[in-house]
């Protein structure tokens, strides 16, 4: 995936264990949930400015990997899986990239993941996703809402004493 807001991958390699690691491009700043934390910690609200541009960036970056095409000019239905601030880098540039496509889904993939495991962060899932039942491109919209949610109010959207609780809510 090339595109302006989406963390470049370098390299993908083996270490000498045979385990697979990637190499990725070098973004001097911080994740948007280190921002969050440090505006959460001064008690501030950041400005609506910055909340609207980091999600208008991952929403140009979403709509660019859930666009994409193969070669054989079919669509490759991906989708990131994993939207949240943690996996949103904001540059001291301004810059802001969408990172950890690691877990997306495609539809060409040559490996799949195992029934029965759900991949994402709780606070941020869909309900089908919670549910393991099939995804696309909603499934990123719904988890960008509530990064948008919380980049403009500063507060969690669905946090819970309990994973199991926070399951139970966004459900």
């Amino acid at each position: 995936l090339h595109h302006q807001h989406i963390g470049q991958v370098v390299e993908v390699d083996r270490d000498a264990d045979g385990r697979y690691f990637l190499v990725m491009e070098y973004v001097h700043g911080e994740t948007a949930e280190h921002v969050l934390d440090a505006a959460a910690k001064a008690d501030h609200i950041l400005p609506l400015g910055f909340g609207l541009s980091v999600v208008s960036a991952l929403a140009a970056a979403l709509h660019y990997a859930h666009e994409r095409c193969g070669s054989d000019g079919r669509p490759l239905q991906i989708v990131h899986r994993d939207v949240s601030p943690s996996n949103v880098m904001v540059g001291y540039d301004g810059g802001i990239k969408l990172i950890d496509f690691g877990i997306a889904k495609a539809t060409d993939r040559s490996s799949r993941t195992q029934a029965g495991f759900i991949k994402g962060k709780f606070g941020y899932m869909a309900p089908e996703q919670l549910l393991s039942r099939p995804l696309d491109r909603r499934t990123d919209v719904f988890a960008l809402g509530i990064v948008l949610y919380e980049l403009t109010t500063t507060a969690r959207a669905f946090k819970e004493p309990s994973e199991l609780e926070t399951m139970q809510r966004l459900r």
